[in-house]
């Protein structure tokens, strides 16, 4: 019984979410670093023998769907869970009951962090604490205002830990955090402000669990198609019932004739419904429309292929490079427009090469099949054509295509909360963590101030000081 208390102890716990988190840290790193998605053979071929077996032991050739990657991000998720649930009574109990003067002033050293004479609430707005609670209390102040703190750092760091841990409030208090409040006690003024601070670690792990939920179910629902074309052609985007139209696409130049982007102008056809929905696409500035995001990924070059029969033509296709146009005329006959070079010329071994992105010397090269034979394969220039019995072929109106990748990601919104969870829980951790402000009336009449702070305590220290002595220089000035 011991024994599963203690796994279900480490389940929960901080050291075992860090250790997760550097797996899985390690492992994205090595998804990033090794090309996924390859054969076996491509492995073995670019990775030493015992690399390439490593690789494909441990599944980094597909880093994230392997089964391990998978159970680790599942643990992952059962921590995160555990944390947020079993900590959320006990930060409820603190956020209601956690808060009171009588726990604060208690816990106080007795060392003033200020002093003042007459009203102290203008201590208070002056660091910004509105709601003020006054009355009295039955408090003990040490001559001279200092001595022995009635309870520890210890104590209250141990009181915090099993408030933590989920016990119940009433068990951790102790006579010392129980000062009575009594109507002929001192007068005592008490303000806490950002308690809802309180809430930022617990509001992390559950942003970074939705985060994960939303990413992982991502990965399993969602669905990419690649749709690539010239201007004026309408192409199905895979299954999703809808359709595609380049109305444009365009490339602009630097001045050093490099390419600084590619932008198509497309629309995307409900075929259902019949509703158009169009704009640009271009380089790292996708298209959102119909919950579908349209990526500008990459170009190409597209040229149109004539085919001719005793001086009649009998067809003629569109072609981007790596198509194919199978002739209807002859079955088993196909040409094959592997290629396209702008600027054409041949290197010193005789293989094709452009000398340039302009359009000075197209190049195509072709291949000829017949019955999966081939026949034939060469490059034509501008003018020239291909002959194959009584066929004749010409390559003309060289263009370039653009190709839109289209993803559909059902969860991604989910994803997307999750951060935005997480960056309010950070902010509620590291900037609007809780403070307490007090002050108790001494037998001369004069406001000691204490205050404490979740995080950053000599800070908010300092931070009352200076205001105390903001005060004092307003009062010198108006004595004046």
């Amino acid at each position: 019984m011991d024994q599963l208390k203690k796994v279900w102890r480490f389940l929960r716990s901080m050291k075992f979410a860090v250790i997760l988190l550097l797996i899985l840290a390690a492992a994205c790193t090595a998804g990033s670093v090794i090309p996924q998605g390859q054969p076996t053979a491509w492995y073995t071929e670019h990775y030493a023998q015992q690399a390439a077996g490593a690789v494909m032991l441990l599944g980094l050739d597909d880093v994230f769907h392997c089964w391990w990657f998978v159970a680790l991000t599942l643990f992952l998720c059962l921590n995160l869970l555990l944390c947020s649930v079993l900590r959320f009574p006990a930060l409820l109990r603190r956020m209601r009951e956690g808060f009171t003067p009588a726990r604060a002033i208690a816990a106080w050293d007795w060392a003033p962090l200020a002093k003042l004479e007459g009203e102290p609430e203008r201590l208070f707005a002056k660091l910004g604490f509105h709601s003020v609670r006054s009355g009295k209390m039955a408090v003990h102040l040490p001559d001279g205002n200092s001595g022995a703190a009635e309870g520890t750092e210890a104590d209250e760091a141990e009181t915090d830990r099993v408030e933590a841990d989920g016990a119940e409030t009433d068990r951790v208090e102790t006579d010392r955090l129980k000062a009575a409040e009594s109507a002929d006690g001192r007068p005592v003024r008490y303000a806490v402000k950002y308690k809802a601070g309180l809430w930022g670690a617990w509001l992390c792990h559950l942003g970074m669990l939705v985060v994960i939920a939303g990413f992982g179910l991502g990965q399993m629902f969602k669905s990419e198609y690649t749709v690539y074309g010239v201007p004026g052609q309408t192409k199905p985007v895979g299954d999703t019932g809808y359709e595609l139209t380049i109305d444009d696409f365009s490339i602009a130049l630097r001045d050093d004739d490099t390419v600084d982007q590619y932008t198509s102008e497309i629309t995307v056809t409900d075929t259902a419904g019949g509703e158009q929905l169009g704009g640009s696409a271009s380089v790292n500035a996708p298209l959102s429309l119909f919950g579908m995001k349209f990526y500008q990924n990459s170009t190409g070059w597209a040229a149109t292929l004539e085919t001719w029969k005793d001086g009649k033509k009998l067809q003629e296709d569109l072609l981007c490079a790596g198509e194919y146009a199978a002739i209807a005329d002859l079955e088993g006959l196909a040409v094959v427009f592997n290629a396209f070079y702008p600027d054409y010329a041949e290197d010193e071994s005789g293989q094709p090469v452009t000398l340039s992105s302009a359009l000075k010397n197209p190049g195509y090269l072709y291949t000829i099949y017949y019955h999966d034979q081939v026949v034939g394969m060469n490059v034509l220039t501008a003018g020239e054509k291909i002959t194959v019995e009584d066929y004749e072929f010409i390559f003309r109106d060289p263009q370039p295509y653009t190709l839109i990748q289209v993803k559909r990601d059902p969860f991604r919104y989910l994803a997307a909360a999750g951060g935005l969870l997480v960056l309010c829980a950070l902010i509620l951790a590291f900037y609007l963590y809780p403070r307490e402000l007090w002050a108790v009336q001494d037998e001369d009449g004069v406001w000691c101030f204490g205050g404490r702070s979740a995080k950053a305590g000599l800070l908010f220290a300092e931070e009352i000081g200076r205001a105390w002595a903001d005060l004092k220089k307003e009062e010198q000035s108006d004595g004046k």
